[in-house]
């Protein structure tokens, strides 16, 4: 009893002290009247489970946010040491993979909610009675999310990010009048570069989130303003309850459900990573998913007609979902009741998915496509599966090779190769250096050989001359082996 009796004494002064620190916040903060504000919103209708996406959104940029800012410590925004910052960061940082999958797959969560939130209420309506300022918001804020999601497909700089961007970029250049300035400010040139690199970095990192929190603020506040929109039907219209219990109990089940979701993605499925970005290759680009639809739909617009999908489906689509509450003004929110909207919503959505599921499917069964794209998936897993490698950065390999040090290049390279390819590899104005080449992309001993008699079916721009075939099988081998030693990551 006296034991017991100690506990609930040092129970009773610790709640003091917690209950004199919360008043003395208070006293300088009014933090008692922003809670209660905040929990005390009534909710029309009463809690529900259609009403936990915007907690979720919330959440998932939290942890953008969070998982991001770790991720910068180690990035590296240069075209010569991004993706080694990225491999570094999957392969070799305790908890590095599992933060690097939070991202990967929390941006991918923040694209698939926020267009289930804005298609969920557009059916029941809820962008009516004086909440069109909210509903504008929110459009601008999906369209900042695709943003988020194009700017940071770059970063890991490898084949896909690469080519992938690459389309991207050109579908952008296809608008008329502004297309071909718009594509030169955003790849900061002609072509992707450490300039294009830097640019999307400091918008994905500083502009976007700074844009993306102001319009959530914003949105909080014409929510407040405007108060939840309630059911579509009439029944419960006259039902309120507060935010605190129900609708937090709610929410925070349904953040827990997704962070585990998160977690468990990240940790099962990783977040893929390809062989460094090899410009000179021939790679077989495809966009990311959510460019899937328009970029299965340029197969059916060919030359002029390109514009349809890439520049006047977008424009419609999004105008007329910014100005949609400024048009219809109908008070009927039932979506039974309102057949042509809800059969538009079906429409898109559903062809949308199935451009996406139609793309995929003619990638597989393409005899022209399958093989190549089968043997760049496994390029990449081989890659990823490889421990990694530290990068020797900038003009140190090349003065680490020609300073002896490095293992002296074969008597048949320097006289076959060094006049194309430098006295140790490190280049020229006309030819590639091959410090690195054995992987990029990811290249065995046997490639390099075959690319020795003939480079064509390697896609290099530049072949070799035809005259090295005959370069006896043993001067070959030793050629080889030497590239193999020349690591630059």
């Amino acid at each position: 009893m006296l034991f017991a009796g100690i506990i609930w004494k040092n129970k009773i002064m610790a709640e003091s002290k917690l209950n004199k620190l919360y008043d003395w916040l208070d006293e300088r903060t009014g933090i008692k009247e922003i809670t209660r504000e905040a929990l005390d919103e009534p909710i029309r209708g009463g809690a529900r489970w259609a009403y936990v996406f915007g907690s979720i959104l919330l959440f998932l940029f939290a942890i953008q946010v969070v998982t991001g800012i770790f991720l910068t410590m180690y990035y590296v925004p240069s075209a010569d040491h991004a993706h080694a910052s990225v491999s570094y960061i999957q392969k070799a940082v305790p908890g590095g993979a599992l933060l690097r999958g939070l991202h990967h797959y929390g941006a991918t969560a923040m694209v698939i909610l926020a267009v289930a939130h804005l298609a969920q209420t557009f059916l029941f309506g809820a962008y009516k009675k004086k909440r069109e300022l909210l509903w504008a918001a929110g459009v601008i804020m999906l369209l900042i999310i695709f943003a988020f999601s194009f700017t940071g497909y770059l970063l890991p700089w490898d084949q896909a990010a690469y080519f992938g961007t690459k389309v991207g970029a050109s579908i952008a250049g296809e608008i008329p009048v502004v297309g071909p300035v718009q594509q030169r400010i955003m790849l900061g040139g002609n072509d992707l570069t450490t300039v294009t690199l830097s640019r999307f970095f400091t918008t994905h990192v500083f502009l976007l989130p700074l844009g993306l929190a102001a319009l959530v603020g914003l949105h909080l506040y014409l929510f407040r303003r405007a108060t939840p929109a309630g059911p579509f039907h009439n029944r419960d219209d006259k039902k309120i309850e507060r935010f605190y219990p129900k609708q937090v109990f709610k929410d925070s089940v349904a953040i827990l459900i997704c962070f585990v979701a998160l977690v468990a993605a990240a940790k099962y499925w990783p977040a893929e990573l390809g062989p460094v970005a090899d410009p000179t290759s021939d790679y077989l680009a495809r966009p990311p998913w959510y460019f899937m639809p328009l970029f299965q739909l340029l197969k059916y617009s060919p030359g002029k007609w390109a514009i349809i999908p890439t520049v006047v489906l977008p424009a419609v689509l999004f105008g007329a979902l910014f100005l949609l509450p400024f048009f219809d003004r109908r008070e009927e929110r039932h979506p039974l009741r309102r057949p042509l909207a809800t059969a538009l919503l079906i429409l898109i959505l559903g062809g949308s998915i199935g451009l996406i599921f139609l793309a995929r499917h003619q990638d597989r069964t393409n005899p022209e496509f399958a093989e190549k794209l089968k043997q760049q998936e496994e390029d990449m897993h081989a890659y990823f599966a490889k421990p990694f490698e530290p990068q020797i950065v900038g003009g140190a390999a090349a003065a680490l090779a020609a300073s002896g040090k490095a293992q002296e290049p074969p008597p048949a390279y320097s006289e076959n190769c060094a006049a194309c390819h430098g006295d140790n590899g490190e280049g020229s104005p006309i030819a590639v250096g091959l410090i690195g080449v054995s992987s990029k992309p990811q290249r065995s001993k046997e490639d390099l050989l075959k690319i020795l008699d003939d480079a064509k079916p390697y896609g290099l721009k530049k072949p070799m001359p035809e005259s090295f075939p005959k370069i006896p099988p043993e001067d070959k081998q030793k050629i080889v082996e030497w590239m193999m030693t020349l690591k630059a990551q």
